[in-house]
């Protein structure tokens, strides 16, 4: 993505326009090559899915669970959707991100759902709960995002 649509896509979200930004993400090259897809139907709760786990999702110490560094691709994308929200004030960025591992994510489908729990300053703070189609919490994240940013 270039500047210049990084300030069309941050027009649109000040706007509120969620459905539009919800088909930027889904229709975007990464998203795409993932298979996965974000719901912003409730903005303030942005959900990731990977609607059928593949082997692309998978690894580790030869298991069949998700590898933990695509748990980390989903918490970052879940926490950082929490930013969109803020977009009238600039771009936004993660600006840390912890993952809590507790228990292997062994599953056809994967849900994570993020939460911002507080604003202080320039900074978003949000939870991610990472769960399997059963809806066991399987990790979570906690992280924060700088908002503001223009450039």
């Amino acid at each position: 993505m270039n500047l210049a649509q990084l300030h069309q896509f941050r027009k649109v979200a000040a706007e509120g326009n969620w459905k539009a930004i919800e088909d930027l993400f889904n229709q975007s090259v990464q998203l795409k090559q993932m298979h996965i897809r974000v719901d912003l139907s409730q903005h303030k709760r942005p959900r990731v899915y990977v609607d059928e786990v593949m082997d692309i999702h998978m690894g580790g110490i030869g298991t069949d669970a998700v590898n933990g560094a695509v748990i980390a691709l989903l918490a970052d994308l879940a926490i950082g959707l929490l930013g969109i929200y803020h977009y009238a004030d600039g771009l936004t960025a993660t600006s840390s991100l912890t993952i809590n591992y507790v228990k292997p994510l062994a599953a056809t489908r994967v849900i994570v759902e993020a939460e911002e729990t507080e604003v202080i300053g320039k900074r978003i703070f949000g939870i991610a709960k990472i769960m399997n189609e059963k809806n066991d919490v399987c990790s979570y994240a906690n992280g924060s995002l700088a908002k503001g940013i223009i450039l």
